[in-house]
């Protein structure tokens, strides 16, 4: 199942060092029905989800997760948080990409995660 444009929307993006792409979610999105109902919160595995579809989307590569060695969530995500999706570090191999992640709302740091993917054309 594919989120963008569905569960969140691209809001705008910017490159400068190191791409930053905003993002909305979707308040009335079915997966908040059953997580948790009366106090939704974003789940940690669609926030990983979202990473990829962003960086799918910039690099117009398919991407699929080979491995997080690193993920920590600091700060529950709600489904009306406006979050910056901050790609640093981005590093092309072979056939993999790796990417620090951090997602933040000025100076709230709701999650920081170490991500490699497999890539296609």
């Amino acid at each position: 199942m594919k989120f963008l444009d569905d569960f969140f929307h691209i809001v705008s993006e910017a490159n400068e060092g190191e791409y930053r792409c905003r993002v909305r979610m979707n308040p009335a999105h079915r997966i908040f029905a059953g997580h948790f109902p009366g106090n939704p919160v974003v789940p940690g595995a669609c926030l990983i989800q979202m990473a990829s579809e962003i960086l799918e989307n910039h690099l117009g590569k398919k991407l699929f997760l080979q491995k997080a060695p690193h993920i920590k969530f600091k700060v529950s995500v709600k489904p009306e948080d406006e979050l910056d999706f901050t790609f640093s570090a981005v590093t092309l191999e072979e056939d993999s990409i790796k990417a620090e992640v951090n997602l933040e709302k000025g100076e709230t740091v709701f999650a920081k995660m170490t991500i490699r993917f497999k890539c296609s054309d």
